[in-house]
C-alpha cells in the first residue's frame, strides 16, 4: 500500500514533511478519478501508510490503488508519446514526403494518448 500512496502523492520536496506529502494524497485522488465527494481522506491515508488499517479491501485502499494505476498509465502513455515524436522527428529529417502518411498517423496517435484527441 505505500507503492501506491507514494505513487499518488507523487515526489516530495525539500520543504515537505511527510504530514504535508501525505495530506496531497485525498486532493489527487479526488481529481484523478473525478468525483464530487472525498471518499478518502487525510486521517484514513495516515493509517494505512502506518499499517493502522490492513484490510487490503478497505474502500480507501481500492480507491487509492485505482488512482495509482491511472496515474501509472497516464505516466506510461506520455512516455510513449515522447517516442513517437522522436519516431516522427526522425522520419520528417529522413524524407517527410515519403513518410507522410505515417508521420500523420503517428501524430494521431501521439494526440489521441495525450488526450487532446476526443473523437
Amino acid at each position: 500500500m505505500r507503492e501506491e500512496i507514494s505513487c499518488v502523492a507523487g515526489p516530495r520536496q525539500w520543504g515537505d514533511t511527510r504530514e504535508s506529502w501525505l495530506s496531497r494524497v485525498p486532493r489527487t485522488v479526488k481529481k484523478v478519478l473525478v468525483t464530487e465527494r472525498e471518499t478518502v481522506t487525510y486521517r484514513i491515508v495516515k493509517s494505512l501508510w502506518y499499517r493502522e488499517i490492513q484490510d487490503p479491501d478497505h474502500y480507501a485502499a481500492r480507491d487509492i490503488r485505482r488512482a495509482a494505476g491511472i496515474i501509472e498509465a497516464r505516466k506510461e502513455a506520455l512516455a510513449l508519446v515522447g517516442k513517437y515524436q522522436t519516431l516522427i522527428g526522425g522520419m520528417r529529417a529522413a524524407d517527410s514526403d515519403f513518410y507522410s502518411a505515417e508521420i500523420a498517423r503517428l501524430e494521431r496517435v501521439a494526440s489521441m494518448l495525450c488526450g487532446k484527441d476526443r473523437t
